[in-house]
């Protein structure tokens, strides 16, 4: 059996890649990542010459292990990636990561970028606890009651969303934040990282004008005052 690695890759700017996962991801011997399309573009921007890979989504999460682990009792070592940032947040291959280690798999993880806590550190207010929620529910009944269940817990809360779908969390917000206050960052590390802070109202009314439709943005909850 070989090892495995978990892998934290840039969530925008590809200069941040860390000389260790550089270093790892031209060693081994296959990759396995969450869309061919962002492990091409990675491995591109990086210089590494393409390898053998396996695509991990949540649709073939179960296939993907068998096919991983085959090759790990091959000798060949691997590594796990997502389409930006450190893996297994809001990312699939939490069931392939399991059954390697139940398998007795040399797991390593390499540290990297994460987008959760570089906007933790941008962000205007203090936080000393934080609680990661992730994408609530696309469903707009559980949606509600998702953010209602949220909005009385004392600490921060971090949630991730589409701009597609923010326009609709901010409409529950503005009906149920009262007077928290909010952070919402896009584009972390990119030439367009934009960072958006205030009152639910003007922070929607900044995002209406900017007219983003594309990109994913991390949005903070300011804790229970």
């Amino acid at each position: 059996m070989s090892d495995f690695y978990i892998v934290a890759t840039p969530i925008g700017n590809y200069k941040d890649i860390t000389f260790r996962a550089h270093e790892t991801l031209q060693k081994v011997d296959f990759v396995v990542c969450e869309s061919e399309k962002e492990y091409d573009k990675l491995f591109g921007a990086l210089g590494i010459l393409k390898k053998k890979f396996v695509v991990c989504s949540r649709d073939n999460e179960r296939e993907a292990t068998e096919i991983s682990y085959e090759l790990l009792k091959k000798g060949e070592s691997g590594a796990l990636i997502s389409d930006c940032g450190t893996p297994l947040f809001e990312d699939p291959g939490f069931e392939l990561i399991n059954f390697l280690r139940k398998k007795n798999i040399k797991i390593t993880a390499l540290p990297g970028a994460n987008s959760i806590i570089n906007a933790l550190t941008l962000v205007p207010f203090r936080v000393k606890e934080f609680y990661f929620a992730g994408f609530v529910s696309q469903k707009k009944e559980n949606r509600e009651k998702e953010i209602d269940i949220l909005l009385k817990r004392r600490e921060a809360i971090v949630l991730m969303e589409s701009p597609y779908r923010l326009k609709n969390i901010l409409e529950l917000l503005k009906k149920k934040l009262k007077s928290r206050a909010l952070f919402i960052s896009y584009n972390l590390t990119q030439p367009d990282e934009t960072l958006f802070y205030g009152d639910v109202v003007k922070v929607e009314k900044e995002i209406a004008m900017k007219n983003i439709n594309k990109g994913e943005y991390l949005i903070i909850i300011e804790a229970l005052r």
